[in-house]
């Protein structure tokens, strides 16, 4: 304790004599601006850079998904945007939502920020990206590796960002929305956003509903005579869901002020099959979420190229879990046992700030804060709440020398509920040789254990889960080089990483009924990414192959598996027939993915998932600027679930949701204009 008290101590004295800079979101006039039909977007990239910056000059490679195109036009959530992405693998929990992976580790360590914010209450690693939907999201950029540095923990495998559109505009402009697909999604939106002469707002709400329909449903209609529900066979969880975004910017001569408010409501109902002797009750589940994230951003800008950006917000994520009887003769239903209700609560505060000084004409420097406290309730945990504070302070030197820049960073960390990771380095290099770029890029990240992990505690008559307390902080250690070159019309990029995995956090079976989550693994994963982009006057073709091996710990004494390879590619042709009428054909093939699990027997198999390819269609029709309708078919292939194939244990088969099938989509928008008198 005493120790502790001292390393606090001191840590708060560095920070208190730190000043700090942007980490994100900085801001900066382009020379190149192009025009969307809903709103201007610059050809910047921000996130984890010291400033905005075209993406061909970016310290790090960016994947930028502008949400403009037509290749995005259909997409309504951010799983939806995400899925045909090389890299990105996605897994399906009816209950928990989406699982995600990038470059071949998932899981927490994907790290998704909403305007820098980190996204929290994510259950069991993972996070239902159904729920973040885009209506008010301008684009998405993908950063792979870890950002450590500026951002802190759950970004081993890299950072999703999701940037919110804003105002500015002229006029006064109000936007609505309407989608449905053929599998019983419904969705409406409504944005407004104007200018005034120091503010710019923008107000977008939408409503999503989904009926849980799925063509591969059985049916139950041998059981219809005598049950009064005798339709609760859907595969997929009909859903409800609510979003409303506010935000305002001022601005002054020399200073920007942002404040933003984000709500979100879901309600989920798994509808279970009939059951008993005599198929005449059911038990359902109930999932009730709310989120709330008001967030206030200050920015300021000097005539000596100093700058600072402060971010502070606050959030809260709730979910209310009911499991309910329920007599199918009757429809009248009834609590089920105390193990089955639950309400989880996490509440999360923080603020980050940097600043940004130049000290001369080739060198500049960034320092920073990252502080965020988090509560965590529920009946699961133990003692029923815990909190976690961790506190850290960063500084990052860039320096150029001719056709060659380099970056060097480090962060210092402090945790209140684990012991803090050695200091976090980083190192970026970028040499520009005409159209041609070379980069390299090292950093050491960590993931820091959540309270889940460190406190959970969940008993009924099938098992037993329990966090730990003597966790330790995931670190890792990654390396990337990569070379792009581009002109008006053309680019390609190659890629190479390693990302090599200590302390992995893995909830083990200790062969009794019981899981605990403990420190045992070591994971290394590899890969190699090539890319291309070709632009003709009325075609643009996109592509892309990407190679990821994985090896693994077998065992507590430290048995290593074989690297286990998984190929992925991905292909993209756009044709503007003329400026309102354009096509989009776009696909992913999704190569077997090997791993090594426990057969539950204290033995080790491997199992692999069958390929699958997805393919999508759209087309997309504006008039005037201020209409525009979509058509596509999502899943042309009609892809539903995966097999999974093992061999030598009870669970060596199975499969894997991973959509609904084939379905067609429809979407209309208009876009109205009302001039200033």
């Amino acid at each position: 304790m005493i120790d502790l008290g001292l390393r606090s101590l001191g840590f708060l004295c560095l920070l208190a004599g730190m000043l700090s800079t942007p980490a994100i979101g900085q801001i900066a006039p382009m020379d190149t601006i192009r025009k969307s039909w809903f709103v201007d977007i610059d050809e910047a990239v921000v996130t984890g850079e010291r400033a905005a910056v075209k993406a061909q000059d970016a310290m790090r490679v960016v994947r930028k998904l502008d949400l403009g195109e037509v290749v995005y036009g259909t997409s309504q959530t951010l799983r939806e945007a995400l899925r045909l992405q090389n890299g990105v693998r996605l897994s399906q929990d009816l209950a928990l939502g989406t699982g995600i992976s990038l470059n071949g580790l998932g899981g927490l360590n994907v790290q998704i920020l909403l305007d820098g914010v980190p996204l929290v209450g994510r259950l069991g690693g993972n996070i239902d990206l159904n729920q973040v939907r885009l209506d008010n999201i301008d684009r998405i950029e993908i950063v792979e590796g870890p950002l450590a540095v500026e951002y802190g923990t759950h970004s081993l495998a890299g950072t999703i960002q999701l940037i919110s559109k804003r105002g500015g505009t002229p006029e006064t402009t109000l936007t609505s929305s309407v989608q449905y697909e053929s599998v019983g999604d419904y969705t409406q939106s409504a944005g407004l956003r104007w200018k005034g002469k120091r503010a710019n707002t923008t107000l977008n709400l939408s409503h999503h509903a989904f009926d849980g329909w799925s063509k591969n449903d059985p049916t139950l209609d041998w059981i219809s005579d005598f049950v009064a529900d005798s339709s609760r066979v859907s595969t997929w969880n009909p859903k409800r869901q609510g979003q409303v975004n506010l935000q305002t910017t001022w601005a002054g001569d020399s200073w920007t002020l942002t404040p933003q408010i984000m709500a979100m409501g879901e309600r989920i109902v798994n509808r279970g099959v009939p059951r008993g002797p005599y198929e005449n009750v059911a038990l359902d589940d109930m999932y009730q979420t709310l989120r709330l994230l008001p967030s206030l951003r200050a920015k300021s800008f000097g005539e000596d190229g100093l700058r600072w950006d402060i971010l502070a917000s606050w959030q809260h994520f709730s979910r209310r879990k009911e499991g309910t009887v329920v007599d199918l003769t009757t429809l009248e239903s009834t609590l089920q046992g105390p193990e089955q209700q639950d309400t989880t609560r996490v509440v999360a505060a923080m603020t980050r700030g940097t600043r940004h000084m130049v000290l001369s004409d080739r060198t500049s420097l960034r320092t920073g804060w990252d502080i965020h406290h988090e509560t965590y309730n529920s009946g699961r945990i133990e003692q029923g709440q815990k909190t976690m504070l961790d506190a850290a302070a960063f500084a990052l030197v860039t320096q150029t020398w001719f056709n060659m820049e380099a970056q060097y960073g480090l962060r210092l960390a402090n945790n209140s509920a684990f012991t803090a990771p050695p200091p976090l380095p980083s190192a970026n290099i970028l040499v520009k040789l005409g159209e041609h770029r070379f980069r390299g890029a090292y950093a050491r990240g960590f993931r820091a254990p959540t309270l889940k992990e460190l406190h959970f505690r969940f008993v009924d008559v099938n098992h037993q889960i329990f966090g730990n307390d003597s966790l330790t902080a995931e670190s890792s250690n990654y390396a990337e080089v990569s070379w792009s070159w581009s002109n008006k019309s053309r680019e390609l990029r190659g890629r190479a990483f390693v990302n090599s995995v200590k302390d992995r956090i893995s909830l083990v079976d200790q062969l009794d009924d019981t899981f605990r989550y403990e420190n045992i693994s070591t994971f290394y994963a590899e890969g190699l990414a090539i890319d291309f982009n070709q632009r003709f006057d009325l075609w643009t073709l996109q592509g892309g192959f990407l190679l990821t091996g994985r090896k693994q710990q077998l065992s507590a004494d430290g048995e290593q598996s074989e690297t286990l390879y998984t190929p992925e590619w991905t292909g993209s042709v756009t044709l503007n027939l003329s400026e309102a009428l354009s096509l989009n054909a776009n696909c992913k093939h999704n190569g077997s993915q090997p791993r090594y699990v426990s057969d539950g027997n204290e033995g080790i198999v491997l199992r692999k998932s069958q390929p699958y390819t997805m393919i999508d269609f759209q087309a997309g029709w504006q008039w005037k600027n201020e209409s525009r309708i979509q058509v596509g078919v999502n899943n042309l292939l009609d892809v539903t679930n995966v097999d999974i194939i093992g061999g030598g244990g009870v669970h060596s088969s199975g499969n894997s949701w991973i959509a609904w099938g084939r379905s067609y989509v429809v979407t209309v928008s208009h876009q109205f204009q009302f001039q200033k008198r």
